[in-house]
């Protein structure tokens, strides 16, 4: 009894340290709200209001129906149902206060959803594994650097992952449990998690594996149908008699969770062509059939091993992160030889789940979350079995305490720095945005009616702010668009001329287009010598400011290669010793800690002139 409240009294140290990093700076942007997916979840909430009439509910037009299937209803209905307990923050950004309340309290629900995924992989893993394989994920989840970042945002994927955990806890229970309330909470979870996202499909696989371990555990012979008994294999022919006897138990765990998923997400049913019409242009989207801008950025990038390299080096950072595959690894090898069931459930969910994200074309570092916990899961489990059993069979008592104690110094050492990375990269929520820094810079040395050129599919800075008792605003100067998305041909070649010509100052707000764009050089041959030229100073325009939140600690700065082969601009700190990591998934750095860039023009070119240093 002793031991079981140690147990517990060490997840809620961890979930303490967990909170402590979450919900430190959820004001990071100070109120400008500059995660599209936020923003968007919240003017669709926001919009929300209850039908005047009853039958108005079942309308396509309802003032309940958001219109809106990117992402499930379920988060959206969530946050406006909870907006009544939205604070008041006095905050200088040009939306409503309760607009930005409604915001913060979005991202203090993300914060909870994140924490309550700690828990339920501690719960998980001790019931299938022990307590220490549950705490050791735990620790590993309440560090990891991505999920950090993501309870700073009200998007969906904390609350995705908590309900995939949720599902996959309340399944492990009703294999080995088979209580009706059991399968109730897995069936609930199950229809959230796909009112949440639709990506919490594959769950049904191991909502199977649950109820065929069920049905063998209860020695339960359903009827034989003839089509059944003519399989060749008798493994095949029980797995089918199994299923065919379960069929009533999947009856109900189906319509419970089409309940669930109905209720929160009604107009999936209601507004059907909207619906499906949305969630398959995203899906074609993910999986490069259409091409959008914004996932350009993934041209020519490895399936498999683009996510997994990303998600080491900066979602979790290198010791965790190969702590984490690299036991995967071991525990996938381990259930081959073995077989044993609860490794197999614990498959059916993460290799499935990442044989769909990690090898579609859109492979943006957010798309792993819901399987990070499965990750530490099999880890933990896989390098304490292995070591123990490879140090008892094959040494002697001396070198078995040996290995045990390289395991503990191990565990030591990477949960240490990976707690040192989370620290530096919290460091980014205790300074202004970067987009608001150079909006101030732009605002105090650009004058009034300067000619500036920004870029489409990106933000527009400068951001409207009030300085003094002055409002300044981008109207403030004549704003000319660059269309660098834009098929390269004669016409997006005169409009660059045009627009250089005229632009006194040119502002790149994000890398999201020069470095995709640099990297397309086949496709953008004109685009791809325009951000050479101009970074080289070739075009008459040269760098004249910059703002970064660097991922910092200790006179460290962590920086990564956001313009592929483009000369970056140098970090300020003159006696800071950077550290370059490589290039990170644009959605890794775009929301929270940009980099802007301003370029002044100091020498005027012709129009033939540029035109000859942008056509081939």
């Amino acid at each position: 009894m002793k031991r079981v409240y140690l147990e517990y009294i060490i997840l809620l140290v961890l979930l303490l340290i967990a909170a402590a990093f979450r919900f430190y700076g959820l004001a990071w942007d100070g109120g400008y709200l500059f995660h599209p997916d936020e923003r968007k979840i919240l003017l669709v909430a926001s919009e929300l209001r209850l039908p005047s009439k009853a039958l108005e509910f079942f309308s396509t037009d309802s003032p309940l129906n958001p219109k809106f299937f990117a992402y499930g209803s379920f988060p959206i209905y969530l946050l406006k149902l909870l907006s009544v307990f939205a604070p008041t923050p006095a905050l200088a950004a040009p939306w409503r206060e309760d607009f930005i309340g409604m915001a913060l309290l979005g991202r203090a629900l993300s914060a909870l959803f994140d924490l309550g995924t700690i828990a339920l992989t501690f719960l998980l893993a001790r019931r299938l594994y022990d307590a220490t394989t549950g705490l050791l994920a735990a620790a590993c989840l309440a560090l990891t650097v991505l999920h950090i970042q993501l309870a700073h945002f009200y998007a969906v994927d904390t609350l995705l992952t908590m309900l995939v955990v949720a599902t996959m806890y309340f399944a492990a229970r009703f294999a080995q449990t088979r209580a009706r309330h059991d399968m109730l909470a897995m069936s609930v979870a199950f229809g959230l998690a796909m009112a949440t996202k639709v990506s919490a499909l594959p769950l049904v696989v191991p909502i199977v594996v649950a109820v065929l371990r069920r049905e063998r555990e209860s020695g339960r012979q359903g009827a034989q149908e003839k089509i059944l008994l003519v399989s060749p294999s008798p493994r095949l022919r029980n797995w089918l008699n199994q299923l065919w006897s379960a069929r009533a138990t999947f009856a109900r765990i189906l319509a419970v969770a089409l309940v669930a998923f109905i209720v929160s997400q009604p107009y999936a049913l209601l507004d059907p062509i909207r619906y499906l019409g949305q969630v398959g242009t995203e899906s074609l989207v993910a999986r490069g059939w259409l091409d959008y801008p914004y996932t350009r950025q993934y041209a020519d990038t490895l399936p498999y091993v683009y996510p997994i390299v990303q998600s080491s080096v900066w979602g979790m950072g290198l010791p965790l992160g190969i702590f984490a595959w690299l036991g995967s690894a071991l525990f996938v090898w381990r259930w081959w030889r073995a077989h044993e069931w609860r490794d197999g459930f614990i498959l059916s969910w993460a290799l499935v789940y990442l044989l769909i994200v990690g090898g579609q074309y859109a492979k943006h570092l957010r798309y792993l979350l819901p399987l990070l916990p499965f990750l530490f899961v099999m880890a933990a489990s896989a390098f304490k079995v292995h070591g123990s059993r490879f140090a008892v069979s094959r040494f002697t008592p001396h070198a078995s305490r040996l290995t045990y104690y390289v395991l503990r110094i191990a565990y030591s050492v990477i949960l240490v720095t990976t707690f040192v990375y989370a620290l530096a990269f919290v460091s980014i929520y205790s300074r202004e945005h970067p987009w608001l820094t150079i909006s101030r810079w732009m605002y105090a040395n650009i004058p009034a009616r300067a000619t500036i050129a920004i870029e489409h599919w990106d933000d527009v800075l400068p951001v409207p702010m009030r300085l003094g008792e002055m409002a300044r605003a981008p109207g403030d100067y004549t704003l000319l668009t660059l269309p660098m998305y834009d098929a390269d041909d004669a016409t997006k070649l005169a409009t660059m001329v045009n627009t250089l010509h005229d632009a006194e100052y040119i502002v790149l707000a994000t890398q999201r287009l020069s470095a995709p764009i640099t990297r397309l050089a086949a496709r953008y041959p004109m685009s791809s010598r325009y951000y050479r030229a101009l970074f080289a100073g070739q075009l008459g325009f040269e760098l004249v400011a910059s703002a970064s939140t660097h991922i910092t600690l200790a006179g460290i700065v962590i920086v990564d290669d956001r313009f592929d082969g483009l000369a970056p601009p140098r970090v300020s700190a003159s006696d800071a010793r950077v550290w370059n990591w490589g290039r990170a998934d644009e959605s890794f750095t775009v929301y929270d800690h940009p980099l802007p860039l301003v370029f002044k023009k100091t020498r005027a070119l012709s129009r033939d002139e540029l035109r000859a240093r942008l056509s081939p």
